[in-house]
């Protein structure tokens, strides 16, 4: 990798080439020397009110350039980061990441695997888990192929969580027919008006080139 400044000013520009080939151009809102650790603050790619914060490891940048040098009149402090926040988000993406790992089954189908993650967004992640091709929730709930209503069944006899089992059932099946359904009408009226506007436009096309053909005498062209 490039050299590291011992030091990079706040309020600085700096451009950094990642492990992955990614440039990264922001203003420097921290820095810390021992763990080569830079924050920068970014504009955002997707709006212009907002920025993207970057944490980088210059260990693993290469070509790190100061583009521009803060001109010492930057007063403003850099927000506090709410470190809480932080742990909240990391350990919801940790658990989310977990959820679809433990969904994957290559004995199921696609379908199947998204019903999962559905109940398992409702409980926790040890609460649900995959017995063979059924869906076994709190060890009291199982739901077999095809994963209907119907293939509810309660082993514990616990109405409440098995009803509650069949609604998001229901929902989930509703959801994904009304998908479904747009898609195949969308297609449909499509294709439609395609073959409409190819039907109504043959004919004349066709006759104006007979027409313009004919009194010029030239061949029609192959394309």
């Amino acid at each position: 990798m490039a050299a590291v400044n011992d030091c990079f000013t706040i309020g600085s520009s700096v451009l950094c080439t990642t492990c992955f080939n990614e440039e990264v151009e922001g203003e420097v809102l921290a820095f810390d020397h021992n763990t080569k650790m830079l924050i920068l603050k970014c504009r955002s790619k997707n709006s212009e009110q907002l920025n993207d914060v970057y944490v980088l490891n210059l260990s693993l940048c290469s070509n790190v350039k100061v583009i521009k040098e803060c001109n010492g009149n930057f007063v403003e402090d850099p927000q506090k980061l709410n470190l809480e926040q932080i742990k909240i988000r990391l350990r919801n993406t940790v658990q989310q990441r977990q959820t679809y790992l433990k969904s994957r089954n290559a004995d199921v189908s696609l379908e199947a695997q998204e019903l999962y993650r559905t109940i398992a967004k409702q409980f926790k992640s040890n609460e649900v888990s995959w017995q063979g091709t059924n869906i076994q929730i709190f060890n009291e709930v199982t739901v077999s192929p095809p994963y209907r209503v119907e293939n509810v069944i309660s082993t514990s006899n616990n109405k409440s969580l098995c009803n509650y089992i069949k609604k998001m059932i229901e929902k989930f099946f509703e959801g994904s027919s009304q998908d479904n359904s747009s898609a195949a009408a969308g297609t449909s009226s499509a294709s439609s008006s395609t073959s409409s506007s190819l039907s109504s436009s043959a004919p004349s096309a066709s006759v104006g080139t007979s027409s313009s053909n004919a009194a010029s005498a030239s061949p029609v062209p192959a394309n």
